[in-house]
């Protein structure tokens, strides 16, 4: 990292961290209003410090010419610190440090995984942040941050680079954003007051509307939305589905363009992926058992673990077969559309991939030097991309792999192994392993499932960019 690059990125961390500030004064007014007067006053404290201080860093620091390696690094300090600030209500709260830390990296990076056995127990100010930061995780910090107090065009772009989002910017920015933040306020309200329609209290109907479209997966229970019926878990089903889709998708559907909708190969993959899937999930429980018990249970875990919201329901993951397990794994590994909440490889990595291999068998049958380009839909995809997907995808597993074979060396079944650091990396959240044994882990394996976290959310390069800068 060169010397004149530390000011524009200090100015970026800045911009998100002043923005940070605006977002504490919510639980803050929540505590008050609940007589939590203790988080109240630690919510408030620091949207007090973070405002000012990070409103005159902001503009002491230097915008520069704007690079797309300044906007990752950027990103990348800013999911570690908003973590590391965000532990402290827990820790206040009577957690440990590595459980807070776990939970805070948990809600940052949109996983859902938690080390809070009873969330019912915690106060409603806690709760609420709990959730809140998984809101704003799947909106992304780019668009909060733009939404309170705007940023440059190239700053803002880079930024949605670094995060895996690719919005039209032919468009005015604030169009852009103003569109996209309508349509995710616009649909968790609407889950909001479907789920307290149906039976659920207001409260819990909001948190389960934000976890469920962010596909972040916290719940106020330990069952999760399907504690309260078969309707309010087909509400969370289809909130998860939209939080899976890309918003320029939604877009395109809330417009009336539904032929544009459904001509994105992401969306076709996905709907047909989760029909496949939900059925091949209720044969094996047909198999493993004479009967189908749990067909809502089946379907409901295809789409949360595609779209990595994780969301429980009253299916537990410890008494299915090992092989409904072993069929979430690819789920999960797999993730939804690219530009959408979720986490995980995305199906437009997977389709440039089957593409290329496609191709390659099909290249000896046709003449030397024959042209044979890749298309997403109506899009050329280039050599350079295409290499980049495929070194992504090779390095994704790869560190999945590893990370598994750590669980493995430190005693866990091999399924178990696999499982929960694919849940961590892909962000989902889901958990498969005996209550005991999960509770249990040892505080060096849930800072590997931190690490697998981070890297899942940053798509691994913006925190290899930093670390090299680091480095330098």
């Amino acid at each position: 990292m060169k010397r004149q690059d530390t000011p524009i990125i200090a100015g970026l961390l800045a911009d998100i961290l002043y923005a940070y500030g605006f977002f504490l004064l919510i639980p803050s007014l929540i505590g008050l209003f609940n007589a939590e007067y203790t988080q109240a006053l630690i919510f408030g404290v620091g949207a007090t410090l973070f405002i000012p201080v990070f409103f005159v860093l902001r503009r002491k620091t230097s915008g520069g010419d704007i690079k797309y390696r300044h906007t990752a690094m950027a990103l990348a300090l800013a999911w570690i610190s908003l973590s590391l600030f965000s532990c402290i209500p827990f820790v206040v709260h009577g957690m440990s440090w590595i459980n807070a830390l776990f939970e805070s990296f948990s809600a940052w990076t949109d996983t859902g995984l938690t080390m809070i056995p009873h969330p019912e127990d915690l106060p409603v100010s806690l709760s609420f942040f709990r959730v809140l930061m998984q809101w704003v995780s799947g909106l992304g910090i780019v668009m909060f941050m733009l939404f309170l107090h705007g940023s440059s065009p190239r700053a803002a772009q880079s930024f949605f680079q670094a995060e895996g989002r690719f919005e039209d910017f032919t468009t005015n920015l604030w169009q852009v954003g103003r569109i996209v933040v309508l349509i995710y306020i616009g649909y968790t309200l609407t889950g909001s007051l479907l789920l307290w329609i149906l039976g659920v209290p207001p409260f819990h109907a909001l948190t389960h509307a934000i976890t469920s479209l962010s596909t972040g997966g916290f719940s106020t229970n330990p069952v999760g939305v399907g504690l309260y019926g078969t309707w309010p878990s087909i509400v969370a089903l289809g909130l998860m589905l939209c939080g899976g889709i890309s918003f320029s998708s939604h877009q395109a559907l809330l417009s009336g363009n539904v032929k544009k909708f459904f001509r994105n190969p992401e969306i076709r993959a996905l709907f047909a992926i989760i029909v496949g899937a939900s059925g091949l999930l209720l044969l094996e429980q047909l198999l493993s058992t004479g009967h189908i018990t749990q067909a809502l249970g089946s379907v409901f875990y295809a789409v949360t673990a595609i779209t990595t919201c994780g969301a429980g329901t009253i299916l537990s993951l410890t008494e299915v077969p090992d092989v409904f397990v072993f069929t979430l794994i690819f789920l999960m590994i797999s993730g939804a559309v690219y530009g959408s909440t979720t986490g995980a490889l995305k199906l437009w990595r997977l389709i440039i991939l089957w593409k290329i291999v496609r191709r390659e068998v099909r290249r000896p049958f046709y003449p030397t030097g024959t042209l044979m380009p890749i298309r997403m839909g109506h899009n050329l995809i280039t050599e350079k991309v295409a290499l980049q997907v495929a070194a992504y995808v090779l390095l994704y597993l790869a560190v999945g792999l590893v990370g598994s074979l750590i669980f493995m060396l430190m005693g866990y079944r091999s399924l178990d192994a696999l499982f929960t650091v694919f849940s961590a990396q892909g962000n989902v959240g889901l958990n498969a392993m005996p209550e005991a044994l999960y509770y249990g882990m040892s505080p060096l394996l849930k800072l590997q499932l931190i690490f697998h976290m981070l890297i899942g959310r940053m798509e691994i390069f913006p925190l290899l960019y930093l670390l090299h800068g680091l480095r330098e």
